[in-house]
C-alpha cells in the first residue's frame, strides 16, 4: 500500500476526510469461513460470466437469512485480492451501526482504500475538496463522481468493489447507490473497468431497483441447494471436529452429525448456534448431546426464545437488549458497564461504585448466545435476532419475541445518557479546550477517555431524546439540568458534541436552553419553554437568537412557533425581519397558517 509518486498537495487531508467509517474493523466482524466453505461461488457459470466480462459488471449474490452471504462476501475480497490484476474495495453494511448504514459511508470507505493503494488518484477528489471541504464526503452523487472518474481516467487497471447486505443500507442513500450501479452497466458507460459484487437477501424492493436480467448477473443462493447443503456439512464436520477434540473423543460423535444435518435446512445460523450450544454443554454424554440435537428448535425464532428464556434474569436481560437494540453504534464493555447499572438517582460517578471486571462474563450469563463480544464490542448474534426483538405489526411468541418497542428502548436510552451527563464530576471538572488544535485534540481524547461514557451520551442523547416519541414530556424537567445555560454540565456535553458535530465552527458558551432545543429540533422542549416565558428573546453575539437557529436547521415547526410568540431574529447585531432575507424558507406562509 502508500499509492506511488506525485500524490496531489491535498492527499493526505482527503484521505483523512474519507476514512468516515473503520471498514476493516466492520469486515473483521464477519467469521471466518470454514475451509472449503464459499468456493462454490466462484465455480459457478453466473460468476465466471461476471468476472469474465471485458466491461464493467453488476453479479448480486441473493440468498436467505442466515445463509452466510456475509461470510461469503467476506470470502471473495480475499479471493479477489489474490487474483492480483485488480484492485479490490469492499464495505459491509449493517443497520445496527450509524457507521455503516449509509451509502455515503460506503463510497467513502471505497474511495478510501482506492486512493490509499494507488495515491495519484486522489487527485479526481480535489476539485469537490476544494469547494466543498469535508461535505463532499456526504454526498452519494459527489463520491459517486469521483470514483467514476478515478476509474476512468486513473489508468488503475480494474477496480472491484464487493458490497455486503445492501438492504441493511438506510433507504434515502440505497436509492442513488442503485441508480449509480445500475447506470454503470448502460451502453454509454459499459467500458468503465469498474466491477460490482452485492449480496443482499431476496427482497422484491432490492430486486425491483437493481434492473433487467440484462444489466445485471443475478446467482441466487436462495435456489443453490447442493452447493450451501455441502457447506453447511463442511461446518457441521468442523464443529464436530472441535468437539471432539474438546473431549478427547476422536471420532466418538459422529452420531451427532446425521442428527445435526437433518434440521439445519442449509441454515449455517441455525448449526453455529446449536454446535455453541452443544460447546456449552457440561456434560459430554451420548444421552445430553442427542437431547441438545434433537430438541433445539428448527425455527430460528423459536431458538432464540430458548437461548433467552434460559436467563436467570430477564429484566436485566431484558435491559441489556433494549440498550443494545437502541445504540447508535455498538457500545464497548466499559460503556455498557456503565449504561447497564446507572439509574437517575446517582449524582456521582463513585455512586456507581467500581465497576466489575468482568463484565462481558455478566453479559453472557444474562443473554447467552443472543449476544456477541467482538474486540470488546456487544452485538447481537445475527440481523435476524434484532428483527426477532422489534416489535412489528404482528403479536410475536413467548416472553421475547416483538417485545421491543423502539419508542420505550429510546426513553431507556435518553434517560441513561442523561443520567450520565447530570453527574457532579461534569460540573466539578469541567471540560476545557484552549489552544491550538493539537494541544485542543490531545485535551479531548484525554478527558473523553477518563469519563468512558461521555462521548457516546454527548453526541447522541438528542437522537434518543427525538425518538422517545410520546414520552419526551416526561423526559423535560430531566433535561433541564444538563441545558442550564452557561453551566459547566451544559458546556462540557456541548463542547464533546459540537467536537463531532460542527468542527470547523467555533462552539458557542453563551447559548441558552430555547437556543440549544430549537438547534436539535426538540419541540416539545422548546413549546414548554415558551409557555414559561423566561428570556426567550435572549441573543448570542455569533448566531443571534433562538428563532436564528430554528431558521439556519430549516425546521419549520419551530420557527413558526418562535415567530408566533413575536421572537425576533438578528444578523450581525441588527434586528431583521427573517421573512425578508432571501431564502426565507417559506416562512411567510407558515405565519398566515
Amino acid at each position: 500500500m502508500g499509492g506511488d509518486a506525485n500524490p496531489t498537495e491535498n492527499h493526505a487531508e482527503i484521505l483523512q476526510c474519507l476514512y468516515t467509517s473503520q471498514y476493516g474493523s466492520h469486515r473483521d466482524r464477519v467469521p471466518e469461513p470454514v475451509e472449503g466453505t464459499c468456493a462454490w461461488v466462484t465455480e459457478h457459470q453466473k460468476y465466471k460470466d461476471w468476472w469474465e466480462k471485458e466491461t464493467s459488471g453488476l453479479l448480486w449474490l441473493s440468498a436467505d437469512p442466515g445463509c452466510g452471504k456475509s461470510v461469503t462476501a467476506s470470502f471473495l475480497v480475499t479471493y479477489l485480492i489474490n487474483q492480483l490484476n485488480a484492485i479490490v474495495c469492499y464495505f459491509f453494511f449493517k443497520d445496527d451501526s450509524e457507521e455503516q448504514r449509509s451509502a455515503t459511508f460506503a463510497l467513502c470507505a471505497i474511495l478510501h482504500q482506492l486512493f490509499s493503494q494507488k495515491g495519484s488518484l486522489c487527485l479526481y477528489a480535489e476539485e469537490a475538496f476544494k469547494c466543498k471541504g469535508k461535505k463532499f464526503t456526504e454526498e452519494v452523487d459527489t463520491l459517486w463522481n469521483i470514483l467514476v472518474e478515478a476509474v476512468t481516467k486513473g489508468e488503475c487497471g480494474n477496480v472491484i468493489c464487493v458490497v455486503d447486505a445492501l438492504d441493511e443500507c438506510e433507504e434515502k442513500t440505497l436509492d442513488p447507490l442503485i441508480r449509480h450501479i445500475t447506470r454503470l452497466l448502460g451502453p454509454q458507460t459499459s467500458h468503465i473497468p469498474l466491477k460490482f459484487l452485492v449480496t443482499s437477501r431476496p427482497y422484491h424492493k432490492i430486486e425491483m431497483r437493481l434492473g433487467s436480467p440484462e444489466t445485471t448477473i443475478r446467482l441466487k443462493g436462495e435456489d443453490e441447494v447442493n452447493a450451501l447443503t455441502a457447506d453447511v456439512t463442511r461446518v457441521i464436520d468442523k464443529g464436530i471436529e472441535k468437539l471432539e477434540s474438546y473431549w478427547e473423543r476422536p471420532g466418538g460423535l459422529g452420531y451427532l452429525r446425521n442428527l445435526l444435518e437433518s434440521s439445519a435446512d442449509r441454515t449455517f445460523l441455525w448449526v453455529s448456534l446449536v454446535l455453541e450450544i452443544l460447546n456449552d454443554s457440561e456434560d459430554d454424554s451420548t444421552e445430553e448431546f442427542t437431547n441438545i440435537a434433537t430438541t433445539a428448535p428448527r425455527d430460528l425464532a423459536e431458538l432464540y426464545t430458548k437461548i433467552l428464556d434460559k436467563s436467570t434474569k430477564p429484566d436485566k436481560a431484558r435491559r441489556i437488549l433494549n440498550i443494545v437494540v437502541a445504540a447508535a453504534r455498538p457500545l464497548t464493555l466499559r460503556e455498557m458497564n456503565v449504561a447497564f447499572k446507572i439509574k437517575r438517582e446517582h449524582n456521582s460517578i463513585k455512586d456507581l461504585e467500581d465497576l466489575p471486571q468482568g463484565f462481558e462474563k455478566t453479559v453472557k450469563n444474562l443473554c447467552g448466545l443472543f449476544v456477541r463480544v467482538i474486540d470488546s464490542k456487544i452485538y447481537l448474534v445475527h440481523q435476524t435476532a434484532r428483527e426477532f426483538l422489534i416489535k412489528g405489526s404482528s403479536p410475536g411468541d413467548g416472553n421475547w419475541e416483538y417485545t421491543l418497542c423502539p419508542g420505550d428502548s429510546n426513553f431507556i436510552m435518553t434517560d441513561i445518557c442523561i443520567s450520565y451527563l447530570s453527574l457532579e464530576e461534569f460540573a466539578s471538572d469541567p471540560l476545557v479546550l484552549v489552544g491550538d488544535y493539537s494541544i485542543l485534540k490531545e485535551s479531548f481524547d484525554n478527558y473523553v477517555q477518563k469519563y468512558a461514557f461521555l462521548d457516546y451520551a454527548a453526541r447522541h442523547w438528542t437522537d434518543h431524546f427525538r425518538d422517545s416519541k410520546d414520552q419526551q414530556r416526561e423526559l423535560f424537567e430531566f433535561t433541564r439540568l444538563i441545558c442550564e445555560a452557561g453551566s459547566e454540565r451544559f458546556l462540557t456535553w456541548l463542547q464533546v458534541y459540537w467536537f463531532h458535530v460542527k468542527h470547523s465552527y467555533k462552539c458557542p458558551k453563551d447559548w441558552t436552553h430555547l437556543m440549544i432545543a430549537s438547534w436539535l429540533g426538540q419541540g416539545t422542549v422548546v413549546a414548554r419553554l415558551l409557555e414559561e416565558g423566561g428570556d426567550i428573546h435572549a441573543r448570542t453575539e455569533t448566531y443571534g437568537t433562538a428563532l436564528n437557529l430554528a431558521a439556519i436547521r430549516k425546521d419549520e415547526d419551530i420557527t413558526r412557533m418562535l415567530l408566533q410568540r413575536n421572537v425576533k431574529a438578528y444578523l450581525y447585531g441588527k434586528e431583521y425581519n427573517i421573512l425578508h432575507v432571501k431564502r426565507p424558507l417559506g416562512l411567510t406562509r407558515l405565519v398566515h397558517n
